[in-house]
């Protein structure tokens, strides 16, 4: 199995059998959409503006007030940051990793850090920031405890968590059990598709028998 990471995880829940197409095989390619398109000139933008003070371009000036704050967190700042370990837990390279993510802003500051992700599109639960905490604890062993933010650009809303070190074994505890059922995938090369919503003219993979066109 190759590295995985907090998208994974969730392709995999949503669809096995999509999953096995548009990232095993890779026979089937997820167009980009506007929204994707949007969120990825939003990252680049919030990246420009926090590493080199870029201002925000036209359509995203309403955001440089958020954008300001963030500038103005004490700490060093660490815009789109990759974090890569191995199944021990421990830092490595990108290639060689077992698990990975780029964060979109971390700030790292004496024993503590914040790691924020800018969120395009409807507010809803999730547990990605879950996961970079404990990539923050594997990367740094002096930090002693993680916050992180949720920034939902559309709401102008935030949502927060605080994780210490201690509770890392939570946090593993949480996702170990989604990797081994990926894992377990691999293994049988077990692929299932899953029907849902998504079937109805949103998923990438037409071949399904579950597809049925847009109406």
């Amino acid at each position: 199995m190759k590295a995985w990471s907090y998208s994974h995880l969730e392709k995999f829940a949503t669809c096995p059998k999509q999953f096995y197409h548009t990232n095993v095989v890779k026979d089937v390619v997820s167009p980009p959409t506007e929204a994707t398109i949007w969120g990825k000139r939003v990252h680049d933008a919030f990246e420009a503006r926090i590493k080199d003070g870029t201002p925000l371009p036209e359509g995203m000036r309403h955001w440089e007030k958020l954008a300001k704050k963030l500038d103005d967190i004490d700490g060093d700042k660490f815009p789109e940051i990759k974090f890569a370990i191995t199944k021990a837990f421990q830092p490595t390279s990108w290639d060689d990793s077992w698990s990975r993510g780029i964060a979109d802003l971390v700030v790292i500051k004496a024993k503590n850090a914040l790691v924020f992700d800018y969120k395009t599109g409807k507010r809803k639960p999730s547990e990605q920031l879950d996961l970079y905490a404990a990539y923050i604890f594997a990367h740094y062993p002096e930090i002693k405890s993680v916050k992180t933010g949720f920034i939902w650009l559309k709401e102008h809303k935030v949502d927060t968590k605080k994780f210490e070190r201690g509770e890392l074994p939570i946090i593993w505890g949480h996702f170990i059990p989604q990797v081994a059922r990926l894992e377990s995938a691999y293994t049988r090369d077990s692929w299932p598709a899953k029907p849902s919503g998504l079937c109805n003219g949103w998923c990438p993979v037409k071949s399904c028998p579950h597809f049925k066109e847009r109406r």
